[in-house]
């Protein structure tokens, strides 16, 4: 059984590795190409880094970069309610990026534009934690907001 098991988890975490890279592809805006020409670009860059290794020091940098750049633009967000919110509310929340925690009774993650998300609490009596990274270093813009 436990054999099984770790089939099971070795699966799932392929399974999710791929995802990752499926959401790269989109990342890169390169998911209106075909498969046929993803692939051959992808089998372009195993050829580029054959002959030339030093470059995937030169992609980690570039891509990096990027992600850094990203994290800078986002807040990291706590959102709780007194009453569970609508179908529309929820929706509204998973698309700026919220996850549901259900250990802590929650929603968490990052955030670029929290204004945005405020306008789509119209109604609802809730508590806005935020937290911007700025330059490495973490300052507190605790908004606690009970409207």
């Amino acid at each position: 059984m436990d054999e099984v098991n770790l089939k099971i988890k070795e699966r799932k975490m392929r399974t999710r590795r791929l995802i990752e890279m499926g959401g790269l592809v989109a990342k890169a805006k390169l998911d209106h190409l075909s498969a046929n020409t993803l692939f051959g670009a992808i089998v372009s860059l195993k050829e580029t880094l054959t002959q030339h290794p030093n470059v995937q020091d030169h992609w980690t940098t570039i891509g990096k970069d990027i992600f850094d750049k990203e994290q800078q633009n986002k807040a990291a967000v706590i959102l709780k309610f007194t009453s569970e919110p609508d179908e529309n509310t929820k929706r509204h929340i998973r698309l700026h990026g919220l996850k549901w925690n259900s250990f802590r009774q929650e929603w968490c993650g990052h955030v670029k534009d929290i204004e945005s998300l405020k306008n789509g609490l119209l109604n609802v009596q809730y508590k806005l934690e935020a937290y911007i990274l700025v330059f490495k270093y973490l300052y507190e813009l605790k908004q606690n907001l009970i409207i």
